[in-house]
């Protein structure tokens, strides 16, 4: 059975085109079998998104796209926040494939896309990190994406994630809080938590 976070899905490919729309600018994506959330965009994707965009409005630096499956966050921050420089990760390379597809589709230039198992291939440091973490992975790959991802942040770098409270939201904020120096849940809706962990100065 063909999963999400496989490396080579084995679905046949059905192609759809979605739309969606942030701070008023309309936004379309190509999206294809075996790539999380195919027929519409994730509403804690969404939610994750439009949080981050109302938290970080003059955000420039370094921006990582930790699974960006095919690139909702990679088009929108592009387009909304062009002073990010972004890159966008996945082990799925069909989703890859995708991210720059969509950029083009939204009339946007290229973004530096890597193929990576969570951050071991991904080269130096972030202000940014977004992440809708993939539950059907398993606890132990979930968390094992935060504590890289706390590695990969620069200084004050900020790591914002979206996962419901039966997911274990509430646990998740427990592991955090043992490493990250500041763990704040900024948003909860319709099941959904937005949790943003900052990183000290030091």
């Amino acid at each position: 059975m063909t999963h999400y976070f496989d490396q080579d899905p084995e679905s046949e490919h059905r192609y759809r085109l979605i739309e969606a729309e942030f701070e008023g600018q309309s936004f379309s994506f190509r999206t294809d079998s075996g790539v999380f959330s195919g027929t519409e965009v994730d509403y804690g994707t969404a939610l994750l998104i439009d949080n981050v965009l109302q938290e970080e409005p003059d955000a420039a630096g370094r921006l990582l796209d930790l699974g960006s499956g095919y690139g909702v966050v990679s088009v929108v921050f592009r387009k909304l926040r062009p002073d990010l420089e972004i890159v966008a990760s996945d082990v799925n390379r069909r989703a890859l494939e995708l991210v720059n597809y969509n950029l083009h589709l939204n009339n946007l230039s290229e973004t530096e896309v890597v193929e990576s198992d969570g951050l071991a291939e991904i080269v130096g440091d972030f202000d940014l990190i977004l992440l809708n973490p993939p539950i059907r992975a398993g606890k132990e790959t979930v968390y094992k994406l935060y504590r890289e991802s706390h590695t990969a942040l620069k200084p004050e770098g900020r790591f914002y994630l979206v996962i419901r409270k039966k997911q274990g939201a509430p646990s998740t904020v427990t592991e955090l809080e043992s490493y990250w120096d500041e763990v704040e849940v900024i948003k909860k809706k319709s099941g959904y938590w937005i949790i943003r962990c900052t990183k000290s100065a030091k």
